[in-house]
């Protein structure tokens, strides 16, 4: 699929929008089973399960010709205006976004939009809070206003009613991206998984530059993240050998103060950031190394093999042989 067929698909009435058409009422995809309404909320919650079936993104075409129900989810959405324009109602407040421009919705945020027309094109970018991980985050820069917005969304216990606006009407660049990643999603070849995964580094970068740019307030609050995206930075590089303690050592913090930090900011446990980090790492070695099992474990900081063992089959639900053998076959 080459960017103009894109653009063919992505007009092209699909299914539901036929329906749409005709009944002006908003045609539940999932066989009504999506707008699951939690016991003692007000607001239809989308369930997680009908997602993400091709990997850590779902991407689709927001259904045309009716109006979405208010409704909220626990994973980041990105809304990308491909043509036309739209007007949602996020958190109560109504937002328009016109052909170019990008909202990023936080989780929990309730959220509805209203009818779209032929030529409005809105394209639904879906993303797992756990993609968005520390490795992920430390490519964003050491602040700002987009790093600081993932952080929050990441925390378990900060208030999820946040929304930003970009205002990527000429951001051409960005445009390009996100066209050849749809295209990556929707007509999917070998390593389209990971090349969506390169493109969305790429978009997210992108959107730093859009907000670097644009002077205008975006009625999102800043706050100071580069010490947490410092630590961050400094974990990934150093996972193999770091304590908690050493960290606190280094940033001048109290370790209790540190842990609770990044548990409440991330979600994760010191621990849990550390396991995460060395998996991928191992897993990486096994799939691209003849390596022994047992150097790699040493070099991911494990002194126990057993354990070493014990975690990656936790993580990956296989042993380390069977994933080396797996990766190598395809």
């Amino acid at each position: 699929m080459d960017h103009m067929e894109l653009d063919c698909y992505l007009r092209r009435l699909d299914a539901i929008e036929a329906k749409q058409q005709y009944t002006r009422r908003n045609i539940n995809e999932f066989g009504g089973k999506e707008l699951i309404l939690p016991h003692g909320e007000r607001v239809p919650r989308l369930p997680v399960h009908h997602f993400f079936n091709q990997g850590d993104y779902h991407i689709s075409k927001h259904h045309r010709f009716a109006d979405m129900p208010e409704h909220t989810h626990t994973f980041i959405e990105l809304n990308y205006m491909y043509s036309g324009r739209c007007r949602q109602t996020i958190g109560g407040s109504v937002v328009e976004l016109t052909q170019g421009q990008i909202c990023l919705l936080d989780t929990d945020v309730p959220h509805s939009i209203f009818t779209l027309n032929e030529d409005d094109i809105l394209i639904n970018i879906l993303m797992r809070k756990e993609t968005l991980n520390a490795a992920f985050l430390t490519r964003l820069g050491s602040d700002g206003r987009l790093s600081d917005f993932l952080i929050n969304a990441q925390s378990p216990a900060a208030a999820h009613d946040r929304y930003l606006v970009f205002r990527s009407d000429n951001s051409h660049n960005l445009h390009h991206i996100l066209a050849s990643m749809m295209c990556e999603y929707f007509d999917p070849r070998d390593f389209s998984a990971d090349m969506i995964n390169g493109y969305m580094v790429i978009v997210f970068t992108e959107l730093m530059r859009v907000l670097n740019q644009d002077t205008a307030p975006s009625g999102l609050p800043t706050t100071k993240r580069g010490d947490l995206l410092e630590i961050l930075q400094y974990l990934e590089h150093h996972f193999n050998n770091c304590s908690l303690k050493d960290l606190a050592t280094r940033f001048n913090f109290n370790p209790n103060y540190l842990s609770n930090l990044l548990k409440k900011s991330t979600g994760k446990t010191f621990g849990e950031l550390v396991q995460e980090h060395r998996m991928a790492y191992a897993a990486l070695l096994l799939a691209n190394s003849d390596r022994p099992i047992g150097d790699i474990a040493g070099e991911c900081g494990y002194e126990s093999l057993s354990f070493f063992y014990k975690k990656f089959a936790e993580r990956y639900e296989v042993t380390p042989l069977l994933y080396r053998k797996q990766s190598q076959t395809t």
